[in-house]
């Protein structure tokens, strides 16, 4: 017959050789036995637990009411976990306590004995790391509280200032206006250039202001999603924009419906065709819409011939209230390319531009592919 692999090895061998802390412990509750991991985690030698109550691995506050607890679970042995949802802690011999958990086995011996293996795990970086967790989740919705009173404030503000600023706007837009015509034959070519320029300067702060509630509602003011047909959709847009004959737009292939605001949407494809008709500075415009489909996400491109951005400005232009030729050459707020991109990234998307000097522009941005609608997902 074979011998068995473990034939000769004592109790000993075997609990010395185990990796966690191990205690056995008598029906008297005394200290019978200490492997190697349980000196090293409690800072005692077996020496000098051995005989010893149990109690004295606990912090001196427990050691009173455990003497009846282990009474009693010695009168009705069987293996649990010791201490069923309480917060177990345990004490080293410089005083300092660490929680734990405990297992515990009834043992008995061929004399009869019965003791008690407990088997005891330090959780110290456990609690560490759930305690940081609980901080981290609380500082979370404080930092979410105080972003949602911020953006209360900043909804109240942007109304209060757009009333408070178009008031007086208008005010001088109308005397503009009734100086620029009741007064036309007192002004000469100089003063006729200085009524149009202030009329054009308050029209575009008018704009401004727009363009200013506008971004500040995106992504915080909870718009109703619906089935949105982009070919409708950007027939709306071209003929809202009323683009010069000499500039000629075109669709490359049918585009699909998507389940989203379509205010966002139009604001998107808006913007980005209005600055493709407004620069355009070739005699012949062209500008290209297109849709890809891939894996994960649609692809939009809106591509034209106009005259191109240099790689240097290619992140400025999607800040605020930047532009790149003088507005009084270009009416221009330089809300509406950062719009662009908070709307974008709202839905899960990014915007980027490709373009040369002279030759033209492809401004992308993509659209996570789940907004599909599932009939126009079945063409893919």
């Amino acid at each position: 017959m074979k011998n068995h692999i473990l034939e000769g090895q004592t109790l000993d061998w075997l609990l010395s050789s185990a990796a966690d802390a191990m205690i056995i412990v008598d029906r008297d509750g005394r200290i019978a036995f200490v492997n190697p991991p349980a000196e090293r985690l409690f800072g005692y030698s077996s020496q000098q637990l051995v005989g010893q109550a149990l109690e004295i691995l606990m912090p001196e506050r427990f050691r009173s009411a455990h003497v009846a607890v282990r009474v009693d679970f010695f009168s009705q042995l069987r293996a649990r976990p010791m201490g069923v949802g309480m917060e177990l802690r345990a004490q080293r011999s410089d005083g300092s306590e660490i929680p734990v958990e405990v297992s515990l086995s009834p043992l008995e011996t061929d004399r009869g004995l019965n003791l008690v293996m407990a088997t005891i795990h330090d959780v110290s970086v456990r609690k560490k790391a759930e305690q940081a967790l609980l901080d981290s989740e609380a500082r979370m919705r404080t930092l979410m509280q105080e972003i949602s009173a911020a953006n209360e404030e900043l909804t109240n503000f942007a109304y209060v200032v757009s009333h408070d600023l178009k008031a007086p706007l208008r005010g001088i837009a109308s005397l503009a206006d009734w100086l620029s015509q009741d007064y036309a034959d007192k002004f000469d070519e100089e003063g006729k250039e200085h009524m149009r320029l202030l009329i054009r300067r308050v029209h575009r702060m008018s704009a401004l202001i727009d363009g200013i509630l506008e971004y500040s509602r995106a992504g915080r003011i909870k718009e109703t999603a619906t089935l949105v047909d982009l070919n409708a959709l950007l027939r709306e847009a071209i003929d809202l924009l009323a683009p010069p004959p000499h500039i000629e737009i075109e669709v490359a292939g049918p585009l699909p419906t998507l389940f989203a605001d379509k205010t966002r949407i139009q604001q998107v494809f808006q913007n980005l065709l209005s600055n493709a008709i407004k620069y355009m500075d070739k005699p012949a415009g062209r500008i290209r819409i297109e849709c890809t489909r891939h894996d994960d996400t649609l692809r939009f491109s809106i591509a034209d011939n106009g005259p191109g951005i240099e790689r240097r400005h290619f992140e400025r232009i999607f800040q605020l209230f930047q532009t790149l030729t003088p507005r009084d050459q270009f009416e221009s707020t330089g809300v509406g390319l950062a719009l662009v991109k908070k709307i974008v990234e709202m839905y899960g998307g990014q915007v980027w531009l490709e373009s040369e000097v002279g030759t033209g522009s492809t401004f992308f941005f993509t659209l996570p592919r789940q907004m599909l609608a599932p009939s126009t997902e079945n063409k893919a």
